[in-house]
């Protein structure tokens, strides 16, 4: 049993020190890093859409995406079109040492006949 009790405890640990990295991470890139505007779009839609950005170069990158309905996901893709990650959060933030794309669903709100949504990506520079 005591080994059991090691192992619960280990798990919580870890991942209460993930929970910590992953904050500590934003908080960093947030204080230390400068936000350069990419592109920065807000358009008014009906339906579901998506956005998808041209081929962005290598770097560390802040997304953001904000709808008045929902932001399904972001997705990350290379320059032929493969999914390297996506998160279901209405931003975050991405390196890479390889060119990539950014593509963002959106999610109509219902009996809506248009919404705005918007898009921001941001290149993170030293200060």
């Amino acid at each position: 049993m005591g080994l059991i009790k090691k192992l619960v405890i280990g798990f919580f640990l870890l991942l209460l020190i993930g929970v910590a990295g992953i904050f500590g991470m934003q908080y960093y890139y947030n204080t230390f890093y400068t936000k350069v505007p990419v592109e920065v779009k807000t358009e008014t839609v009906n339906g579901d859409v998506f956005y998808l950005s041209h081929v962005l170069p290598a770097g560390k990158y802040y997304i953001n995406a904000s709808s008045e309905g929902t932001v399904e996901k972001i997705v990350i893709l290379d320059e032929n079109s493969n999914v390297l990650t996506e998160s279901e959060a209405g931003s975050m933030i991405y390196g890479s040492s390889r060119p990539f794309k950014v593509r963002v669903d959106y999610k109509a709100p219902l009996n809506v006949d248009s919404y705005k949504v918007s898009v921001g990506i941001y290149r993170l520079e030293k200060k």
